[in-house]
């Protein structure tokens, strides 16, 4: 396209626009007599936002198991226990994969860290790599 196509195309679908809105102006304003026909205040009507998180935000990490949660029946902390108690020495990624394998949402961290300063569990460091192992004490 030369650039006189460019302006004259660039031209008709500005008009275009401003004839839409023009149009959409014209159907706000019929609403808007129809609801004081009505008796009703049109800027009245418009819904409240929502307080909190916005609708279907998701809440926690899951990891894919969005519908196919499970309702735990045990407690979090009696299952990190049995689990520790099954498996000797594992290590905090371990306990982790198992959690998330079970269903569960999020990590077994905080269980862990409960578990580890009332004592029911000792944390040994893993030298050069990342993470703890565990063992009952």
């Amino acid at each position: 396209m030369t650039t006189s196509n460019v302006a004259i195309e660039l031209r008709r679908l500005v008009q275009q626009l401003h004839n839409e809105r023009a149009e959409h102006v014209n159907a706000i304003e019929a609403i808007d007599q129809t609801f004081q026909e009505l008796g009703l205040d049109a800027h009245k009507t418009t819904v409240k936002p929502r307080r909190g998180r916005p609708f279907g935000s998701k809440s926690t990490v899951n990891n894919g198991a969005i519908g196919k949660c499970k309702i735990p029946t045990v407690t979090a902390d009696a299952f990190v226990l049995s689990f520790i108690q099954a498996n000797p020495d594992c290590t905090t990624a371990q306990v982790n994969e198992h959690w998330i394998t079970e269903g569960r949402n999020g990590k077994a961290d905080q269980a862990l860290f409960k578990l580890t300063r009332n004592g029911q569990i000792s944390r040994k460091n893993i030298k050069g790599r990342r993470g703890s192992m565990y063992t009952i004490k």
